[in-house]
């Protein structure tokens, strides 16, 4: 007789890769208290863990067909209009994902565009030492390896997580992550918006609503910071959207190997057109308003 489990768990797939979670867990969030910072170091980074990465988001979007658009990724032009520590730190995150954008998509010439951008904005951040020269010369090394390119960006990237983390600012690579985000959320509903047949793109786009429950209770951790308390309007009102995506929730039971049957819960997701076109709405307003 088959043994029977019940699984209190939703059995949904993030859109994150998870080959950093040894490098993330090793770094920590001072605090006064050594035990509740390790319980808050933690539970943020579980909360990062569930975040999307640009690299992830844009390599299921090429994966499902789309092209690369010249007109979607932010103008490097503004990257001199950037003077607030918010503008900076988000805008940072929106030219990572476009880097990440032209280097998964082999475009060499903006690949070389973006890079500038974000070294650009490091300075401003003080963070050169992330983006330095080094950096730089293993990006035009390697410019036109698509594989090698977007593991020198995912790298430096990490590097300038754990550096703001060490320096005791971390609501800059809050901006940074939610900047990302952003970016990489706008990328997908111009997909959706021009390709509404494509159904895995809906599913994985109303997926999104749980990463954002993830970026909320980051950006909540800080949110005393500066910088911060800018994009908690921008979180809250994605949020009332995402809400009104439907879940139907169904028992599922599977065979494992060993016999032991594994029942748990299975959502289901359905994003209604209406729905999608004011979140879509509400994306590029956003948006705009980021890299304005």
């Amino acid at each position: 007789m088959k043994q029977i489990k019940y699984l209190g768990v939703i059995l949904i797939p993030f859109l994150f890769s998870c080959e950093n979670e040894e490098a993330k867990q090793e770094e920590g969030i001072p605090l006064v208290n050594k035990e509740s910072a390790l319980t808050r170091s933690e539970q943020i980074e579980n909360i990062v863990y569930n975040i999307p990465s640009p690299t992830e988001t844009v390599s299921i979007l090429k994966r499902a067909g789309a092209k690369y658009v010249f007109d979607y990724p932010n103008d490097p032009l503004n990257v001199e209009n950037y003077q607030s520590l918010s503008k900076e730190g988000l805008n940072m995150g929106v030219y990572g994902a476009d880097l990440t954008y032209a280097t998964v998509f082999n475009k060499t010439t903006e690949t070389t565009f973006y890079l500038s951008c974000v070294t650009k904005l490091g300075r401003k951040l003080g963070v050169e030492q992330v983006f330095n020269e080094d950096v730089n010369e293993r990006i035009q090394d390697n410019v036109e390896n698509r594989d090698s390119m977007q593991v020198i960006v995912n790298e430096t990237f990490w590097e300038l997580d754990a550096y703001l983390k060490e320096q005791g600012r971390e609501n800059i690579s809050t901006l940074v992550v939610t900047g990302g985000w952003i970016e990489s959320l706008y990328l997908a509903v111009q997909f959706v918006k021009t390709n509404p047949e494509n159904i895995e793109m809906k599913e994985r786009l109303a997926e999104q609503k749980y990463s954002l429950d993830n970026l909320i209770g980051l950006v909540s951790s800080y949110k005393s910071k500066s910088g911060i308390d800018d994009v908690v309007g921008y979180l809250d009102d994605l949020k009332e959207i995402f809400d009104q995506i439907k879940e139907t929730k169904t028992m599922n039971e599977k065979s494992s190997d060993d016999e032991v049957a594994v029942i748990g819960n299975v959502i289901k997701l359905e994003l209604a057109d209406a729905t999608l076109e004011e979140l879509i709405e509400k994306v590029e307003e956003i948006r705009t308003e980021i890299v304005g």
